[in-house]
Formats: C-alpha cells, structure tokens, sequence
C-alpha cells in the first residue's frame, strides 16, 4: 500500500497523460474547425459581391446596348427629317414629331419608364427603364442640331447613379449608307534593287 501511494499506480499515470494528450487534440481540431467556417464564410461573401457585382454589369451592358441601338435608329431618323422635328403635346403624351423626307412620320414618346416609337403602325417599345428622356434642339454655328439626353434607373446597389447618355444629329442631312465590307487597302510592293 505504500508503495502505490508514494508512486502512486502506474497505470493511473499513462491513463491521465493520454487525457491531457487528448485535450490538446480535441481544441486544435476545434480550432480548425473554427478556421475552415470562417473561411467558408469569408468566401462565401466574396463570391456573393462578386457574383451581385458580375450581374449588375451584365444588365448594364444589356441596357447599354439596346440604347446605342435606339440611337442609331434616332439619329438616322432625325437625320432624314424634313424641317424641323416638332413637339406634339397631348393629354396624357408629348410626343416628338418627325416628317420624313420619303414620307410618312416617325414619333418618339415616353411612355411611364419606357421609350416608345411609332413608324405608322404600332408604339413599339425600344428602351425600358426611362428615368428621363429629353430632346431638344441645339444650336450651333452653321446648323441647328438635336441632341437627345437619355437617363436610365438602375436597380442595382452597385450601380447608384442612372446611366446617361446624349446622342447629337442634324436634321435634313442623312447619314451615308453604311458599306457592307470595308475594303482592304492595297499595297504596293516595292521592287528588288
């Protein structure tokens, strides 16, 4: 008896070092376990501003797009205007008035946040999300011009200001026809001395 309690028992002191061994295991993996959440978290975060971030451009380059096409369609409207485009007021739209030089006319309305345009047939829709839409003329020294100032909303909490865009052509002078294929420029190959 003196002997196990002066040494104490033997296997009583291997019993209590692999708990003391076992403690330290279970608070580290405790503590990666710990690591790998915040990381998945952090991660998780980053991929979803990136992802929101992605999306917002996309749209904005969806609505870019169809403005740039919108403007083409106006300008070549405005250019082949005979006079002077004119403001139509009506009881629920303005409408902007164009007379072409073919015949017929073309209009351009704001309708709630959208813009519309009429070519005889239908309102079609061409441009949502219409915070303003003004078009007005603009004088300069030899002609007077149109110029078109265009803002849209974005819904989007990465994209805080409207995008605006402005878009200038001339009436009674029509654009020249786009080609069909640039042609290569030809080079002439020097001759051999």
């Amino acid at each position: 008896m003196g002997a196990g309690r002066a040494g104490g028992d033997p296997e009583m002191k291997i019993r209590l070092h692999n708990l003391g061994h076992a403690g330290v295991t279970l608070i580290e993996s405790l503590v990666y376990i710990g690591l790998v959440g915040f990381l998945l978290v952090c991660g998780t975060r980053f991929f979803n501003v990136v992802f929101h971030h992605n999306k917002a451009v996309a749209k904005a380059a969806a609505y870019t797009t169809s403005v740039l096409d919108a403007a083409k369609h106006w300008r070549r409207d405005v250019a082949n205007t005979k006079g002077e485009p004119r403001l139509v007021r009506g009881e629920q739209f303005d409408v902007i008035e164009m007379e072409q030089s073919a015949g017929g006319r073309v209009r351009y309305r704001v309708n709630r946040n959208r813009l519309e345009r009429h070519n005889g047939g239908e309102w079609v829709p061409i441009v949502a999300r219409v915070v303003s839409s003004i078009m007005l003329p603009d004088p300069r020294e030899h002609v007077t011009a149109w110029r078109w100032e265009l803002a849209l909303e974005t819904k989007s909490a990465y994209i805080v200001d409207p995008m605006r865009f402005s878009f200038v052509a001339v009436p009674g002078h029509p654009l020249a026809p786009r080609p069909e294929k640039a042609s290569r420029p030809e080079i002439q190959e020097e001759p051999e001395p």
